[in-house]
């Protein structure tokens, strides 16, 4: 009965988790089209029926469309959406989609002001990432966007690590694209920082890095040199630097360079160009940039080009951007303590929880420890009592054989010495009595004996020849020609790869016993590393291959093959002697 309920619960999982695997088509291929083309994305999105979806696939949707309208640069409003997608995948994440769902929280939070929240889903983020090759493009992201929120909250110093991590991302894949994006980063933090000789260093890094890129890149980095060369006084500079600059960049970009282009000419004296830019900088929606622009054109020097009652206007809307930047200040101050405190609640109840689950966790490990001693106790009485049975049962066979063989020679003691028959068939009872002792021996011996034949032929034929020579089967097989491809593109040949049972197939095809006598040789102790070290020795690959191969040191190598010689021989005859062995097989 209990079989039965084990087998219905493992086939309920198993059902369960195949029907969770099959996404939506519709799905699948939106989620190719995210970074791409976002919008066409959100398009896609808008045209499938939500509540059609399984309870996987809305998740799924919800998490493809928070991700759409943020590449999109569409500003995140509510974090409903986004906190139920981060519940869901905490919980089921065998897609590998909790780390970014962590990373779009922290984005969310980030466009609706609360910074500090956002900066602990994007360590969240960093702590639940993998090492792996293939998570290091939203790695750099995580770093990249961290680095930028510390500096918009003016902790340069702690910026810094995190920027330089995505740079060196971006240099270990040679994405040039993001390489410039994160050094005109860095170069901002330190411009901000006023460390304007690092600064100017790592723009003039990026005006090299994009050469090949659109002007827009190379517009930016000079619009930055040119606020530094405004900074240290250097106005020639900063003009030459800055003339074109506000037509080149990108939109996003656009009132940085007409605040900056109207400050280098109102400094230049070039007064028509200092009003125009300032005029068309009154439209930006930054306070910073806006608040710019109502300096220059309420400074002295525009006094004639400004008629009186605009200048009334003016000094009235200045007052409410000022005011207007203070209670936002102000909001975002309150933010900020109420996301402190709730940190701090946040903090104390995990802190709860870990002790509670600390206590229960030892709990767990001490009634576990109690039941395995418990168990071990009963095997070894229960393996005790059937060891005395079976010694039991082997005593009174022997006694009712010897019990037989007492009264054969009493009834015949008599004419022993007359009847030479009589005392043959005695000699053969007693040969069969002594055969029925020595049959479990012989049972037992019989594969040692053989193993000990096996290995003595094969140290006299090695002896003779140790030079085999790879066989023409393997040799002209196709799992061959793609292990030397593997080789030859200096590729990781995983544990899972189905490479391994096609090369076992060609090896037993040229030595069909190579398995069996493997087994044999080893009391079948032959393990998974073992057969596939002995699949690569057979196939004549070097241990330097093997190193590349299976992505071991060549330490690790030469230890495989003497672990599988110790299996074989007992004792180490060198990794020379267990090759020629193996391929002698």
């Amino acid at each position: 009965m209990t079989y039965r309920i084990l087998i219905l619960l493992t086939a309920i999982l198993l059902f369960s988790g195949c029907s969770d695997s099959r996404k939506d088509k519709r799905l699948i291929h939106i989620a190719d089209l995210v970074s791409e083309s976002p919008k066409a994305a959100l398009a896609c999105l808008d045209n499938i029926n939500y509540n059609n979806l399984s309870d996987a696939d809305r998740h799924y949707y919800d998490f493809l469309k928070i991700k759409a309208t943020d590449k999109a640069y569409i500003k995140h409003t509510s974090d409903s959406t986004i906190l139920r997608v981060i519940d869901y995948y905490s919980n089921h994440d065998k897609d590998n989609l909790y780390a970014e769902t962590l990373y779009y929280g922290a984005r969310t939070y980030g466009d609706m002001g609360d910074s500090p929240t956002a900066l602990q889903y994007f360590y969240k983020a960093l702590d639940n990432i993998g090492e792996e090759t293939s998570n290091l493009d939203l790695k750099a992201n995580i770093l990249s966007q961290t680095g930028r929120l510390l500096t918009e909250l003016r902790l340069y110093e702690d910026a810094i690590p995190y920027i330089e991590k995505a740079i060196e991302i971006g240099e270990y894949y040679k994405d040039t694209l993001n390489m410039v994006y994160d050094i005109q980063l860095l170069g901002g933090t330190y411009l901000r920082d006023k460390k304007y000789v690092l600064a100017e260093h790592y723009f003039n890094k990026a005006i090299e890095l994009s050469s090949n890129l659109p002007m827009s890149f190379n517009a930016k980095s000079r619009m930055y040199l040119a606020e530094i060369k405004y900074e240290t006084g250097q106005s020639d500079s900063a003009l030459s630097l800055i003339r074109g600059t506000p037509d080149s960049v990108t939109s996003n970009a656009r009132n940085s360079a007409l605040a900056a282009a109207s400050e280098i000419y109102l400094e230049q004296e070039l007064l028509d160009s200092a009003y125009m830019y300032a005029c068309k900088l009154l439209n930006s929606q930054d306070p910073t940039n806006k608040g710019t622009s109502y300096q220059i054109l309420l400074s002295p020097k525009l006094r004639n080009y400004i008629p009186l009652d605009t200048i009334y206007q003016y000094i009235s809307d200045y007052r409410g951007l000022l005011e207007t930047y203070h209670d936002s200040n102000k909001a975002q101050l309150s933010i900020n303590q109420q996301s402190f405190y709730n940190y701090q609640r946040h903090v104390i109840e995990r802190h709860k929880i870990e002790a509670h689950n600390l206590i229960l966790t030892w709990w767990i490990y001490g009634i576990s420890t109690v039941c395995l001693i418990f168990a071990v106790i009963i095997l070894y009485y229960k393996n005790k009592t059937k060891k005395t049975l079976i010694e039991l049962h082997v005593a009174i066979e022997n006694a009712s054989i010897l019990n037989d063989r007492l009264n054969t020679i009493s009834l015949n003691q008599a004419i022993i010495d007359s009847n030479s028959n009589n005392t043959n068939n005695n000699q053969q009872e007693d040969t069969q009595y002594n055969d029925i002792f020595k049959a479990s021996l012989l049972t037992l011996q019989a594969e040692k004996e053989l193993r000990e034949k096996l290995r003595k032929e094969l140290l006299d034929l090695y002896s003779k020849n140790t030079t085999a020579k790879i066989s023409n089967i393997i040799y002209e097989s196709k799992a061959y020609g793609k292990l030397q491809e593997f080789i030859k593109q200096k590729q990781i040949l995983s544990y899972e790869d189905p490479l391994w049972d096609e090369l076992e197939c060609v090896v037993l095809k040229s030595s069909p016993k190579f398995k069996d006598n493997l087994q044999l040789l080893t009391q079948s102790r032959l393990t998974s590393i073992d057969l596939h070290t002995a699949l690569l020795v057979k196939c004549h690959i070097q241990p330097s291959q093997m190193s590349t191969l299976l992505s071991r040191s060549k330490g690790a190598i030469v230890s495989r093959r003497e672990s599988l010689c110790l299996k074989i021989f007992g004792e180490q005859l060198g990794t020379k002697v267990i090759d020629g062995i193996i391929r002698l097989l």
